[in-house]
This record gives C-alpha cells, structure tokens and sequence, in this order.
C-alpha cells in the first residue's frame, strides 16, 4: 500500500512539473558603440533592466521609459542612487552620473573582461520600490 501511495505522489509530482511554465531568459542589451541606451521599465513598482554586454568603451544610459515616467516613476534625486556599481573591478566605471529624474549615465572603461552587477532603484512619491540588480559584462 506504501509503494502505491509513493508511486502516486510521484506521478503527482511529475504531472505539475509538466504543466509548469519556465521564466523567460533574461534580457540582454549589446553595446558595442561610444553610447549605449538602456531601457527601464516600471510597473507597480517592479522594476525590468537588461543585463548589459559591454564590447568597446562606452557610455551607457539607463533611460526611464514614457510609460513608466508616466505613472510617475523617477530616479531619487538624493542618494541613494539610481543606479550604482554593486560589484565586480570599479576601476572599470566612473561614477554614475544622475542627468535628470529619467536618466542616468555610467562610463563604462571596458579595460578588462568580466561581470560586475549594477542595481537600478526608483521612487514614486514617497515609495522606493524594491532594487533590481541585472549584471554589465565586459567582453
């Protein structure tokens, strides 16, 4: 009775397993020019940033997209910042810059190979929604 229990729960298991859906790759953004855009989307309040392949020395800018500009999403305009280096070499970046309440730009040097992950925060009003933190990877 055991072993026809175990073998249900098994077959029950491999039945949900089978109806389950797989997440989507993460999106990528190739940036083999001086200048890179970076789209930023928010929607109730979860944010959605490409991971960013770096092949030349570039400036890439992380606009905030209409839609979400729109529905009142803005880089804070006081630290902590928009977007921020999280790890990896930082000799490879300069500081980034907060251009406006839409926009931010990072020099990437692109001096050696390697993956460092970047976090984009915004705000609405007086709510910070939660980070994200893609990765910028240097070929």
């Amino acid at each position: 009775m055991n072993a026809h229990r175990l073998i249900c729960a098994g077959a029950l298991c491999v039945g949900m397993l089978g109806c389950a859906t797989l997440a989507p790759p993460g999106a990528r953004k190739d940036c083999h020019s001086g200048q890179c855009d970076v789209d930023v989307h928010v929607e109730n309040c979860v944010i959605t940033a490409p991971d960013v392949d770096v092949f030349v020395a570039t400036n890439i800018f992380w606009n905030i997209d209409q839609a979400s500009t729109q529905a009142g999403y803005k880089y804070p305009a006081n630290p902590p910042p928009g977007i921020w280096i999280k790890d990896g070499d930082p000799g490879q970046f300069d500081s980034p810059q907060r251009l406006n309440d839409g926009k931010f730009k990072l020099h990437d040097k692109n001096t050696a190979k390697g993956t460092s992950r970047y976090g984009v925060r915004v705000v609405r009003g007086s709510t910070t929604c939660p980070d994200l933190d893609p990765s910028i990877v240097n070929h």
